[in-house]
């Protein structure tokens, strides 16, 4: 039976199951095809010395919100009544698109892009106040959870103050006309990082949010288009106020020196996608294995994960939903495991627990209906529950099995009784893959299902099976 037979069976007993059952289940080390990753293993949250606690990249796992797009509401207050399902997908850290308010001049859409920033300190009127900022924040650190505010240092609306004000501080032609970062970014207006001034205006427009209402990070817009230098200097101030997060939109090792904590894996969601349309599991490989070694370059004091993903509001935009792009729902819940399995942070876009079928613009509004797809939303507050949970993915242990097999993904994360064997089926088929000798005749149960099946030399999986095994102990 295919995936989401498989859930409409066993889903409805899977909420309630006490997280003892599942530590009480253990499967020991074997030898294999080790890949390094370089990451200590720290704690998940660990309080600090002032009111917020420290997160590590080890347990890192973010949810997108596109604040529009996420309730009925539209707003603030909307995001702090959906808590509850954001923390029961197994997310502690949420990734706020743009609060502030969008630029009218140069505009595109009904909405504009959230990425035309009219003014760095003010909350965008139709999402609501300071007030209602002040207390999304302070409920989130009640919880344990965190809260990353989506940065655009590289321009501004082209109705920003500082137009006016700092004219010098923006790109020009030789006509003396302000530039937009390229030319299809019409909205926005380059601003000119070799401006001291500016330099030094942008740092204190970041610790603004970081005092006045103790925001724990930011995820950097293109920040591979502002110069190194000035992240550095920006990174050094800003965690002078207290630990923070710091997610740069872009991939690279220099990242990782200049101080960020994560970067994106772009190269392997591509490759992911590619596997899924029909190419072999061989370029993933070489693409986790290229990024988690970028990580290994961090600076001190600020270990580094690559952030992976199967949708952010850049890809459903301009490329598509998951379930289009990987080719069906069962094949979108599969590339998310798969995701998750190489050393990272996970992240969840918001529509994506429930399937959204509809590509969602940023400069319009669209709906997400959270009751679609019940038996979608259990699988991943399911995976939420086991990646959160399990100690195999706090851990840096990650070996690759298998990596001959085209079209199946086997791989262990973890080591010892914690230690957790996956095996996915990129392809729309049912399959029989080989079984690595060293979990052969041994028994197993699925922890999606609870399902138990004891490993011969063969096993055989339905189109887009997913098996997350840990050793059964009867």
């Amino acid at each position: 039976m295919n995936l989401i037979t498989t859930l409409n069976k066993n889903f409805g007993l899977l909420p309630g199951l006490p997280l003892t059952t599942l530590l009480l289940l253990g499967l020991g080390s074997t030898p294999a095809l080790k890949a390094a990753s370089s990451m200590a293993t720290s704690s998940m949250v660990n309080p600090s010395k002032d009111s917020h606690l420290s997160i590590s990249v080890d347990s890192v796992r973010i949810y997108q919100i596109y604040i529009r797009n996420f309730s009925a509401q539209g707003n603030l207050q909307g995001v702090i009544a959906g808590l509850d399902r954001i923390q029961g997908l197994g997310c502690n850290t949420l990734w706020l698109m743009p609060v502030h308010p969008v630029g009218v001049v140069n505009r595109k859409g009904t909405f504009g892009s959230p990425y035309s920033v009219q003014n760095y300190r003010l909350i965008n009127p139709e999402f609501g106040t300071d007030q209602d900022f002040s207390q999304l924040v302070r409920e989130c650190h009640r919880r344990g959870m965190r809260v990353i505010l989506d940065w655009v240092a590289n321009h501004t609306a082209f109705d920003h103050p500082w137009i006016q004000q700092n004219p010098k501080w923006y790109t020009r032609d030789t006509q003396g006309r302000i530039l937009p970062p390229n030319d299809d970014w019409t909205d926005v207006a380059d601003l000119n990082f070799d401006e001291p001034a500016l330099r030094d205006a942008m740092i204190q427009e970041m610790e603004y949010w970081v005092k006045n209402f103790d925001i724990d990070g930011f995820r950097c817009d293109v920040a591979m288009m502002v110069p190194a230098e000035w992240w550095k200097d920006c990174m050094a101030r800003l965690r002078r106020h207290k630990p923070l997060f710091m997610l740069a939109e872009a991939s690279g090792p220099e990242f990782y020196t200049m101080g960020f904590n994560s970067t994106y894996g772009w190269d392997f969601y591509h490759k992911l996608k590619g596997a899924f349309q029909g190419q072999t599991l061989s370029a993933l490989d070489s693409a986790w294995a290229s990024e988690n070694a970028q990580s290994q370059g961090a600076a001190q004091g600020h270990k580094g994960r690559v952030m992976r993903f199967v949708t952010n509001h850049d890809e459903t935009s301009w490329d598509d939903v998951p379930v289009k792009v990987f080719g069906s729902t069962e094949a979108s819940l599969a590339a998310y495991v798969i995701a998750q399995q190489p050393v990272s942070i996970s992240m969840i876009y918001n529509g994506q627990e429930v399937a959204q079928p509809i590509k969602q613009n940023i400069f319009e509004y669209t709906p997400i209906d959270y009751t679609a797809n019940p038996k979608v939303n259990a699988f991943y507050k399911t995976c939420g529950r086991i990646f959160n949970q399990e100690a195999a993915y706090i851990g840096d242990h990650f070996e690759r099995l298998q990596s001959s097999d085209p079209d199946c993904w086997w791989s262990l994360r973890g080591a010892g009784q914690q230690a957790i064997l996956v095996v996915v089926n990129i392809r729309n088929k049912t399959l029989k893959t080989k079984v690595p000798a060293d979990y052969r005749a041994r028994s197993f149960v699925n922890l999606l299902d609870q399902s138990t099946a004891h490993l011969k030399e063969e096993l055989e999986l339905e189109p887009y099976g997913v098996r997350l095994f840990k050793a059964f102990k009867p």
